[in-house]
């Protein structure tokens, strides 16, 4: 799947359970630094969002080009 940037939520409770749903995925069978990082990187996700900041393709990052 990829980033996308205008979902069709009913209302604002639907949209938290979304991410709610996404976030328990992303953190399943995490621990330790792994987690801390996760956490960390989702948050900025969060902040990219609040500021309209464009989704990166983070299968570009590091990557020549990308």
């Amino acid at each position: 799947m990829s980033d996308e940037s205008d979902w069709d939520f009913a209302n604002s409770d639907d949209a938290k359970a979304e991410i709610r749903a996404a976030v328990g995925y992303l953190l399943r069978n995490t621990s330790g630094a792994g987690r801390a990082d996760l956490i960390l990187e989702l948050i900025q996700i969060v902040r990219d969002a609040a500021n309209g900041v464009p989704p990166s393709n983070s299968l570009d990052e590091g990557m020549p080009g990308g």
